[in-house]
């Protein structure tokens, strides 16, 4: 069989609050294991919300960068040993590192936030916020890393993670690099907390998708960060093939800054146009990793859509129950999740879901893992400025 242009996934990175590389991410993914806690970064005494999900592993990070520069970079080196890759050898590869962001570098504007105004934009101040341009990411991952070729950030919102993969998927099959690494990456902000906390969609304490009672999201950081190359570069160097990325589906919808369409509208043209790319049927998909925040309208409306794309049986989850929702890098670390799922080929519950939003929606996924047979899985990404990406991955 030809493999074309087929591309795949050869390699992972992860950081995330609830454990960093492969092994410790899927622990706690299958035994429910929340990275939920208080916020340990700055005081929140006096206001209303006190829990986040944070890394708060000790790890080995590169100093002089931003928090997701160094989250970033750490998941890019484990992403290559996954994937057997060298790239310092006397001719190196070109590459191409893409990095999903919702918040970028905003530590070196949060350290101000309280500071007095002639402290504001003084030399110092300047040059840190030049530190953390838009670029500065994946920037970063390719100066750490030595890597000969080009990068750039993606401002998606939530679904940048997605978008970054799509970008990448591109490129190769362009012919402008011979492997990318795209992912996403976002450190946790004070200003993403307070800002979200004000729209009243933060949970208490607990983050529940697609629950009846549930109150909100749990703001969170992290990173991940994939090996793409093109089935033929993979098997010409005798890579471990992870998965094949067998379709992808992007819209953008003018509806509302924060709120998605109520019908769906953007998700379910990115869900049609995934779908059509891979040359799938609905019935193909065996499992759908859901966006699922937690707050009382994405949930509600992306149920709607999958019900209607895929009828009320198609299994569905979210992570963000035990994840929190690390902004930019959200999708990433799902679509590390769904390549995790596909290999095992179990499913992972919406682990704090106990009455599901909608009676009949069997699809829900509580209460425990699940084993099945899956070829093909589904992951979405929705954020805000109406941005939707999905991504469909296929068992190797």
């Amino acid at each position: 069989m030809s493999l074309g242009n087929d591309v795949v996934i050869t390699g992972m990175g992860i950081v995330s609050p609830i454990g960093c590389g492969e092994d410790a991410f899927w622990d706690a993914l299958t035994h429910g294991r929340s990275g939920a806690g208080p916020v340990s970064t700055f005081d929140t005494s006096e206001l209303t919300r006190h829990i986040a999900c944070q890394v708060r592993d000790t790890l080995d990070l590169e100093p002089n960068v931003g928090r997701a520069s160094q989250l970033a970079i750490y998941a890019a080196k484990q992403a290559l040993r996954s994937a057997n890759l060298k790239t310092d050898r006397p001719d190196p590869p070109r590459g191409l590192v893409v990095m999903g962001t919702t918040m970028g570098e905003t530590e070196f504007i949060e350290a101000k936030l309280d500071a007095p105004e002639e402290e504001w934009l003084s030399g110092d101040h300047a040059t840190s916020i030049h530190g953390g341009r838009p670029g500065a990411i994946s920037g970063n991952v390719q100066r750490v890393l030595g890597l000969c070729g080009s990068s750039r950030d993606l401002y998606g919102a939530c679904a940048a993670g997605n978008m970054a993969i799509a970008a990448g998927r591109q490129a190769l099959r362009n012919g402008t690099c011979d492997f990318a690494l795209v992912g996403g990456a976002d450190g946790f902000s004070q200003l993403a907390f307070l800002g979200f906390m004000r729209s009243r969609v933060l949970a208490s304490e607990v983050c529940r998708p697609f629950d009846k009672e549930r109150d909100g999201l749990l703001v969170a950081e992290g990173a991940a960060v994939l090996v793409l190359e093109l089935a033929t570069t993979a098997a010409e160097r005798g890579a471990r093939v992870r998965a094949k990325i067998t379709g992808v589906g992007l819209s953008c919808e003018s509806y509302h800054p924060t709120r998605p369409h109520p019908d769906g509208d953007g998700l379910s043209r990115a869900i049609g146009s995934a779908l059509a790319d891979g040359g799938l049927s609905p019935d193909r998909i065996d499992y759908i990793c859901a966006h699922g925040t937690g707050t009382p309208q994405n949930d509600a409306i992306e149920a709607k859509v999958m019900a209607g794309c895929f009828g009320v049986e198609t299994p569905f989850s979210s992570i963000k129950a035990l994840t929190g929702h690390p902004m930019g890098a959200a999708s990433a670390l799902e679509a590390a999740c769904c390549v995790l799922i596909l290999e095992h080929q179990i499913m992972i519950p919406t682990w704090n879901l106990e009455t599901p939003l909608v009676p009949d929606l069997p699809g829900a996924l509580r209460g425990a893992v699940k084993p099945a047979t899956l070829k093909y899985v589904l992951n979405n990404a929705a954020g805000f400025g109406g941005y939707n990406a999905s991504v469909i991955l296929g068992q190797n």
